[in-house]
């Protein structure tokens, strides 16, 4: 035979070979796990080009040891008519991750190969699932591994969407890598100047995690810390709260209501290696005290529940004082502990909703405090709770103020008025609840000023929205003193205008409780400590704003955004400022959930020790951290997970 012919005849069966492999999928490592795709053949299109795309569905927000899941790739394009896929699954060090389990339907098949020394599985088309104008969704099964401590998981996937040509020419390629958390007891971070970090619990878990966490530095200086616990029924968000980090302390009050659909929580953190031995009692109205008793919490373990139930409350049969006679509790510690208190709510769906109070100290400013955000009408009210953590009878007024500067008029126990005064004994509370009947509704900011040598209460703004007779947001604002320089997490994500589900906005309040008019500078920076942009906004005298990030004139962030508002005014400049996120539920009709947690003053001394008092994960929950840095230094350390008990809680962070 003439060796010409004889060549090209060797080269077509090479070729049509070739092809009849690639149609029952792509030889080994062609997903990207080492950097090389179908591309390697499939040379016509640069790799993710054109209108298609590949992903992956089923994958879980972490992995759980042991677990099934249910997946599909699913691979688009336009034009394509014959679509094929290859994905791996492996662990930081290249080991195989888990099972990969072909589908029962003869579409899919596995394959070994080794990567860099180890064995690793593929699962890909065969030529059955690549038929022209066949299905473009490949559905398979994958099983996590058993050990909990193999940490992550990286996915590479590569789709293939042919034009079924019979050849490798004019075909899209796309490709993607995802990670899923493993578990673990302890996150490393590293903050950059001006920067933060922001993680996140899975919430993926078989069982509920609870118990609290320490930030642990290993230079410089983390300067403050804020949680969100968030809770979904029915994967729909309910309720989130926002709390900043605390120091331990030696003695404090809380606000308590009990009865009917409300109740109270604490939560307890004995960091320290020795037993803390914590007494505690109750007062009511008039200034009398009962229920006195205490409870041991073991070293680095954490006490919490709820205030009508033991260790907190036991009915004693000889005791005429309910617990809903309780206005406040106050406690001290053998040795410093953690603190954190939450008002809770069955609301009228039945939902279990959660909002942080303050714990005041044992001495309190003169000066007056402002919260930043009061609203009335509308099915907004404002619950101003007043505490006094002191041992002498406190006394003032508080005021309302709108946007303008002008005095607001609301309704409190029947009578309206601008201004209102207080009278607290020793180590007891005093409530204000606008009744909600302001027409137009108002918003504004409330100022809190302590009369003679009086001390200011310790002060918290409950504002609750009802539609249609169902609360689905209420969420406390804390009384602060003025500053001229503070911080503020910021968040963008999704499609916040179009009313999206799980779309966010970060906002802030601003109140100038200044006689002369303020320019604020507010400045944006990324995670990373990076400027992301910068304006100012004029404040009339006695003025206050309220804006999400989106509306802030002049300065254009777009989503996703993560990082922090820097804001500050000239010297002597008397801002309170506090910061709230807005987010829509994944209800059929979105419902828009609010969440306010505090700002940090710049000029705040750093703390020795940061704990988050009450931390929860799974069951419904997730907790979400947010560690700020300080300007002009980096920071590193870590995030420690404890349990209840003083172990390791291993959790699966993102």
């Amino acid at each position: 035979m003439n060796p010409r012919i004889l060549g090209a005849v060797v080269c077509a069966l090479i070729f049509n070979q070739s092809l009849r492999a690639f149609s029952t999928g792509p030889p080994a490592n062609r997903n990207g796990v080492t950097g090389v795709y179908c591309t390697a053949c499939h040379r016509t299109n640069e790799l993710n080009t054109g209108d298609g795309s590949v992903w992956v569905l089923g994958l879980p927000a972490a992995w759980v040891p042991g677990q099934t899941y249910p997946l599909q790739v699913v691979v688009t394009h336009p034009t394509a008519i014959r679509f094929g896929f290859e994905l791996s699954a492996i662990g930081a060090n290249g080991d195989q991750a888990g099972d990969l389990i072909a589908g029962a339907d003869g579409r899919t098949r596995i394959i070994s190969a080794d990567v860099n020394g180890k064995t690793v599985q593929f699962i890909e088309h065969t030529s059955a699932g690549a038929t022209i104008g066949g299905s473009n969704v490949f559905q398979f099964t994958y099983r996590a591994p058993t050990d909990a401590n193999f940490g992550s998981i990286r996915f590479n996937v590569a789709g293939n969407a042919a034009n079924g040509n019979g050849a490798n020419t004019g075909d899209f390629i796309y490709a993607i890598e995802m990670t899923l958390p493993g578990l673990s007891s302890e996150r490393q971070f590293v903050m950059a100047n001006r920067g933060g970090t922001s993680l996140s619990t899975a919430g993926a878990q078989s069982t509920m995690n609870a118990g609290f966490a320490r930030v642990v530095n290993a230079s410089g200086t983390t300067n403050a810390g804020l949680a969100f616990i968030s809770y979904r029924q029915g994967n729909s968000l309910v309720n989130e709260f926002g709390f900043a980090a605390s120091a331990p302390i030696r003695s404090g009050t809380t606000y308590v209501e009990v009865g009917g659909q409300l109740n109270m929580a604490l939560a307890l953190v004995n960091t320290n290696s020795q037993a803390a031995t914590v007494s505690f009692f109750f007062t009511g109205d008039d200034g009398s005290s009962f229920g006195q008793a205490s409870l041991t919490i073991a070293g680095n373990s954490q006490v919490a529940g709820f205030l009508d139930q033991a260790p907190f409350f036991t009915p004693n049969p000889f005791s005429t004082r309910p617990i809903s006679a309780a206005r406040t509790l106050t406690f001290s510690s053998s040795i410093p502990v953690s603190v954190m208190a939450a008002r809770t709510r069955l609301n009228e769906r039945g939902e279990f909703m959660l909002t942080a109070l303050p714990v005041a100290g044992a001495t309190g400013p003169t000066s007056a405090l402002s919260v930043p955000l009061v609203g009335d009408g509308a099915g907004v009210t404002t619950d101003l709770l007043l505490v006094n953590g002191t041992d002498a009878t406190e006394t003032g007024t508080l005021q309302f103020v709108s946007g303008s500067g002008q005095s607001i008029t609301v309704t409190i126990d029947g009578q309206s008025n601008n201004k209102f005064t207080y009278s607290i004994p020793a180590r007891s509370a005093r409530q204000f609840k606008t009744a909600g009947s302001t027409n137009p509704p108002a918003f504004g900011w409330v100022e809190i000023s302590p009369s003679g040598n009086s001390q200011a209460p310790s002060v918290a703004a409950v504002l609750t929205e009802r539609i249609n007779n169902v609360t689905v947001t209420e969420t406390a604002i804390g009384g602060s003193a003025p500053t001229s320089a503070t911080r503020v997490y910021a968040e963008l994500s999704g499609n916040f205008a179009g009313r999206e589900p799980r779309s966010l906005q970060t906002g802030l309040a601003v109140a100038n409780s200044g006689s002369a008019s303020v320019t604020i500078t507010i400045e944006a920076t990324s995670l990373e400590g990076t400027v992301a942009g910068t304006t100012t906004l004029s404040m009339p005298a006695r003025g206050e704003v309220g804006l999400l990030l989106g509306d802030i004139p002049g300065l254009k962030l777009a989503a996703p955004f993560t990082g922090m508002l820097w804001i500050s005014a000239p010297a002597g400049s008397s801002v309170s400022v506090a910061g709230f996120r807005a987010r829509y539920n994944e209800r059929q009709t979105p419902e828009l959930v609010v969440t306010a947690f505090p700002a940090f003053d710049e000029a705040a001394a750093p703390a020795s020790e940061l704990v988050f008092p009450q931390i929860v994960d799974s069951g419904g929950y997730s907790t979400q951290f947010v560690l700020i840095g300080v300007r002009g230094a980096q920071s590193s350390g870590s995030l420690q997970f404890t349990s209840r008990d003083g172990q390791p809680m291993r959790l699966s962070v993102r």
